[in-house]
């Protein structure tokens, strides 16, 4: 769905930290990972993850591998906010680029998790459904990655693109839902608990001895995973919708 219509675009390319702290749920772990690509609003200059709360301490300690994950992956973030730039400077006439190259990419996702499990399988078949009925509804046909080029990818890997994205999805789909008044937004956005999700996800990661093999082949995984978003965004062309 492309038709809202806003008085006063939402800004999403400045500094957006009140409004993270404003949106999230008291009982948060952090925000997310992949502000472009799964649809959180967010600066290139700053790192969400760099922001937790909740169940932990106030001053967390950032010593394990889940913030290490978060360091050596960051430049493979950071293309992936650069390749999804038209949407966040222009969120609404690129909402069905974007809605369609979340699709690509999660669909790629889901087929790339090397033994089918994982805290996130059940919000990852959610959300391409979602997708999939939202892309039929503007008449639009995503991009597929090859089947061949699909990377095997270490569950958690998928977890914590999955489920590390999720706040920044709630923000965004506030500020939509009070742009478009009373029209009904895309299924995509639809809320979704994914927060006893996302804590285990957290526990499995910092239960990972940071330099190990495993902490390698997650690192490695999680790169490719980013990679990923970054190719459905050149997969799928670029086009604003109509006014």
């Amino acid at each position: 769905m492309t038709d809202l219509c806003l008085s006063a675009p939402p800004t999403v390319t400045g500094d957006t930290n009140t409004a993270h702290r404003a949106a999230r749920p008291a009982d948060a772990l952090e925000t997310d990972a992949l502000p472009p690509t799964m649809g959180s609003p967010a600066a290139p200059s700053h790192d969400p993850h760099d922001r937790t709360l909740g169940t932990h301490s106030s001053a967390p300690d950032k010593s394990g591998f889940r913030h290490a994950l978060r360091r050596a992956t960051r430049r493979e973030h950071d293309a992936v906010e650069r390749a999804f730039a038209p949407f966040h400077q222009s969120p609404l006439p690129h909402l069905a680029w974007f809605l369609t190259c979340q699709h690509t990419a999660l669909h790629a996702l889901a087929g790339s998790r090397c033994n089918g499990t994982g805290h996130s399988v059940g919000l990852l078949a959610a959300l391409t459904a979602a997708l999939r009925e939202d892309c039929a509804v503007n008449g639009d046909h995503p991009a597929t990655v090859s089947v061949d080029a699909l990377p095997r990818l270490h569950p958690l890997a998928v977890d914590y693109l999955v489920l590390g994205s999720r706040m920044g999805n709630e923000v965004l789909r506030r500020r939509l839902a009070g742009a478009a008044d009373q029209l009904p937004l895309p299924a995509y956005f639809a809320p979704r608990d994914h927060l006893v999700a996302w804590r285990a996800t957290c526990t499995d990661l910092d239960q990972i001895p940071p330099t190990g093999a495993l902490a390698r082949r997650v690192v490695a995984d999680t790169r490719q995973g980013f990679g990923l978003f970054d190719t459905a965004a050149r997969l799928n062309s670029l086009r604003p919708s109509a006014p």
